[in-house]
């Protein structure tokens, strides 16, 4: 049995400049027809397309498939087939950490406008931080961000796995990327000198709106702190603030942020 171009395009779902272009790399060679010189397919032909088919959805390159096919077909196979599968694994452990971050982050932006003024104690993973820019209400200082650094904070493996964070220390607030230990080592990050390790805290935490843009609010802090004393803890360091968001609602422009002030560990409340 014969089949046409049309037909065989038909048969595999794929378009005749494709079929051609496995003929010219040597994968199929079809007879042609002594009347009119077109081309005619038998059923090994179609059957030799269907694998290299098969193979490109297996990650084998298409200039690699007619070499598999010529010499040490089954130690080739293997090799391709097992590259391919460490890649897939490595893919799925990605994917599955970008999960875990991206509920995180949803959760976060969900939960935001609801804890304005509320207070609750939480853990916070040790993480690295690295400084952008020192700034004083809304005026900043330079961004001082080295190429080399840059490479490693945005890159697009590593960019959904960063906060942003602000630490307040007399009147000025030091922004910094910050990465959870956790991704940080997950992702095989190389740490750099100007990376300071932050350990884990526990901390006093409440969201709060900044406010617009040039309209800096620089009493933040204070309501955090007058519940801490009434709650008979101690601060232990320095305030810092994740942000959440930077954006409009409802015709005014918000900045929330969630702020921790971190406190004693074992503090016996009376």
């Amino acid at each position: 049995m014969e089949y046409n171009i049309k037909e065989v395009s038909e048969i595999l779902n794929v378009s005749r400049e494709m079929i051609r272009y496995y003929e010219k790399k040597g994968m199929i060679c079809p007879k042609r027809k002594e009347a009119n010189n077109y081309r005619s397919y038998d059923v090994m032909d179609i059957f030799f397309l269907m694998e290299a088919i098969q193979y490109q959805g297996w990650n084998i390159n298409i200039k690699n498939i007619r070499g598999l096919k010529e010499e040490n077909y089954y130690a080739q196979i293997i090799d391709y087939l097992v590259n391919y599968q460490n890649k897939l694994i490595k893919d799925i452990d990605y994917k599955t950490l970008l999960l875990e971050r991206i509920c995180q982050v949803t959760e976060r932006n969900k939960m935001g406008r609801y804890n304005l003024g509320n207070y609750w104690v939480k853990r916070i993973p040790e993480r690295y931080v690295f400084n952008v820019v020192t700034g004083e209400g809304d005026n900043y200082e330079k961004i001082c961000l080295p190429e080399e650094m840059s490479k490693i904070l945005f890159s697009n493996v590593n960019i959904p796995f960063y906060d942003v964070y602000f630490e307040y220390k007399d009147g000025k607030e030091i922004w910094v990327i910050s990465f959870e230990k956790r991704y940080f080592d997950k992702l095989n990050m190389l740490k750099k000198g100007d990376m300071l390790c932050i350990p884990e805290e526990y901390c006093l935490c409440t969201n709060v709106n900044l406010g617009a843009i040039g309209a800096f609010n620089e009493n933040f802090y204070e309501d955090a702190l007058d519940y801490m004393g009434k709650k008979g803890y101690c601060q232990e360091g320095t305030l810092s603030a994740l942000l959440i968001g930077r954006g409009m609602e409802k015709d005014v422009f918000s900045r929330l942020i969630e702020l921790h002030v971190p406190i004693e560990k074992n503090l016996e409340i009376g």
